[in-house]
């Protein structure tokens, strides 16, 4: 096998997908054979993915258009095999719990339309990392935006689907204008519209620089960074749940495709400051997102916060590893690029098996208000269990695989602040340390609120006491997810062989061990093995000692149980922590960033004797307070101002042809 071969399976797939998808939306009895498909087609994209990895680059042309550029141009390489399969394996599960999600669907809504939407997006997906030149690319790309747009507003009867779908619609394509400007310069200075030509690519630093800016606004948008990421939490949980699967889990990562693509690929190196601004971006994406994960209710929007501070983490690895290519510190580099890839991949897994969990949740108790859950831990065991998976896996709890690539992200940042440099690197790095320990501890916080007020406990509403568990089909998928969680966590070695592969292809650069020499793995050796093992089971008997230290000292103290002291009234399961309360220290620490606010009005009753009260407690963003509703009520302004001019009276109409005609006679005097 060959990458000549990996490149026609996925073609095929790609074609496949593309047809049965309009079969299926035009047939409606045919909705079984999408499933099917996806399934498949799916597989065929793991087994591309797996044969890509290992061979080198193969270019092919499907066809020519009326002009040189718009040719369709294909590729496959050890890049775009690691992505490949990324989508393979998160496309398989999302179409496998498919099958049971969109049975919710049929009573009110063409199921058939759905299915055919998640073929297509996968299908794009995969265009866009095969893609071989600009051209393909870019209608690739925007193919990908459009159906994914068409997915979040399935439910477009609600407003707050229509919101979600018209921001985002809206900031991807000022994304896309960002990466057509960078392409074609790119294109200017390689004299070529293949991305074959432009490995060796002259330019001058400056022009580097203004693309190295258009990519990173670009891509950047996409990927949901702080502050281009308001079309994220609004998109996300509106669309159905295995949807928000693959935005989440995958879409999202080709935004870091593309970033590696234009800056590490093309680009090269640059000055030192590329690198520190995407850590820095990287860092207050972080931070932020999960701060403001901290301050939701809603579980699928909480989610899609997670994955912002997520990206966060991803960019802040792709900026150390940019620094230190400038500071050439070519393994150190490699490494630190190897990290941000193996988080990407473990995010990917862990993020669509949380998104499924909270599909199925959501399917059974029809809301997404953790406040109202609680409790269903005994009617869902399974999926409580699962998500349990997803949300240590998320934690960086060893050994599910978050842990691997988070410790390989502090170990790079380790590398760059023991370089010998200057002290300002030190110190930069430090600081960098110190965003991922922070962003690490309010994970932590955000996944024990999530999984304990949604699961444990008692139900706080009926719509908890009528959860009951999900069918097989949607099990499965979400079990497939987290047994990888576990065995790409404890089994992690010849997954880094296989990436390293891929980072080698980028940098050029070969790691034969690990350059911080702590031990944790060696690409070099086929008989590698992780040390991860140790540290589970070091895990385990701290463990083990803790609980004799506790049962042992426990017995010393005695314990007096009573009833909880109810200020004379009834308990109920209304008076146990919920989400808001958990979280509320946070939204007080943080309210200068975060912004929360209260209100409290009388909706029944009297003035003086009110009977009924609604209480409403929001977080804003940011970023949309002080960035995007001023630039807003600029553009408002502006609008009512040519408004008036636009008044329907043809006096006015002869009056302006009239003024600007004594202006250009002016002008061509």
């Amino acid at each position: 096998m060959s990458s000549s071969s990996a490149l026609d399976i996925a073609i095929l797939c790609v074609a496949i997908c593309l047809f049965v998808s309009f079969l299926v939306a035009t047939v409606k009895r045919l909705t079984v054979l999408g499933h099917v498909t996806g399934i498949l087609t799916s597989l065929g994209f793991v087994v591309s993915g797996l044969i890509g990895l290992f061979h080198p680059s193969t270019y092919v042309s499907i066809g020519h258009g009326a002009f040189a550029f718009t040719t369709l141009s294909f590729r496959m390489n050890a890049v775009a095999g690691f992505f490949v399969l990324l989508i393979g394996i998160v496309g398989l599960f999302a179409a496998v719990y498919g099958i049971g999600y969109v049975r919710e669907y049929n009573d009110r809504k063409s199921a058939s339309l759905l299915v055919s939407g998640v073929l297509i997006f996968i299908a794009t997906m995969v265009s866009v990392v095969l893609a071989g030149n600009v051209f393909t690319f870019l209608v690739s790309w925007e193919c990908m935006s459009v159906v994914s747009f068409l997915l979040v507003i399935y439910e477009h009867e609600q407003r707050e689907v229509q919101r979600a779908g018209f921001i985002y619609v809206v900031m991807t394509h000022i994304g896309t204008v960002f990466l057509t400007i960078s392409f074609l310069i790119l294109a200017y200075y390689s004299n070529s519209f293949s991305f074959q030509n432009m490995d060796a690519i002259q330019m001058p630093i400056g022009m580097k620089t203004l693309v190295f800016l258009f990519a990173l606004i670009g891509f950047g948008t996409k990927a949901g960074l702080v502050p281009l990421h308001i079309w994220l939490p609004r998109a996300h949980p509106v669309a159905p749940s295995h949807v928000s699967a693959l935005m989440s889990g995958v879409m999202i990562k080709m935004a870091m495709y593309g970033f590696i693509l234009v800056v590490f690929q093309y680009l090269k190196s640059g000055p030192i400051w590329w690198g520190v601004l995407v850590a820095c971006v990287g860092a207050v994406t972080a931070l932020l997102g999960i701060l403001h994960a901290l301050g939701q209710r809603d579980q699928k929007r909480m989610l899609a916060y997670s994955s912002i501070e997520n990206m966060g983490i991803i960019f802040m690895g792709l900026g150390v590893s940019l620094i230190l290519m400038s500071l050439h510190e070519p393994t150190l580099a490699t490494f630190a690029l190897l990290a941000s890839l193996v988080h990407a991949f473990n995010h990917a897994l862990f993020k669509s098996l949380l998104f499924l969990g909270a599909g199925a949740v959501l399917s059974t108790t029809h809301t997404k208000d953790m406040d109202r859950l609680g409790g269903i831990i005994r009617s869902m065991p399974w999926t409580a269990a699962f998500t349990l998976v997803g949300a240590l896996s998320i934690c960086a709890m060893p050994p599910f695989n978050g842990f691997i690539g988070e410790w390989m992200l502090f170990q790079s940042v380790f590398g760059l602040a023991t370089s010998a440099h200057d002290p300002w690197v030190n110190v930069f790095a430090v600081l960098i340390i110190g965003a991922l320990t922070m962003t690490g501890a309010l994970v932590a916080m955000a996944f024990v609120r999530s999984f304990g007020t949604t699961f444990l406990a008692l139900p706080r509403s009926e719509y908890a006491q009528k959860a009951h568990e999900v069918d097989v089909s949607m099990r499965i998928g979400m079990a497939g997810l987290a047994g990888l969680c576990i065995l790409t966590g404890v089994f992690s070695s010849r997954l880094f062989e296989m990436f390293g592969h891929t980072v080698q292809e980028i940098t050029g650069a070969q790691l034969a061990k690990n350059p911080m020499g702590l031990a944790f793995y060696n690409l070099g050796s086929t008989s590698a093995h992780l040390s991860i093992l140790p540290v589970l089971f070091t895990s385990v008997a701290a463990l083990i000692l803790l609980w004799l230290v506790i049962r042992l000292g426990g017995r010393r103290i005695s314990t007096v149980r009573e009833e909880t002291w109810a200020c004379g009234g009834t308990l109920t399961p209304m008076m146990t922590y919920t989400a808001s309360g958990y979280s509320k220290p946070i939204r007080i620490a943080f309210q200068k960033i975060i912004r929360p606010s209260r209100t409290l009005d009388r909706t029944e009753g009297s003035f003086y004797f009110p009977a009924k009260y609604a209480y409403i407690s929001k977080v804003s963003s940011f970023a949309e307070v002080y960035m995007y509703q001023p630039v807003v009520q600029a553009v408002l302004r502006t609008a009512r101002i040519v408004r008036g001019i636009q008044n329907g009276q043809v006096q006015s109409y002869l009056a302006y042809l009239f003024i600007t005609l004594i202006v250009v006679l002016l002008l061509v005097k």
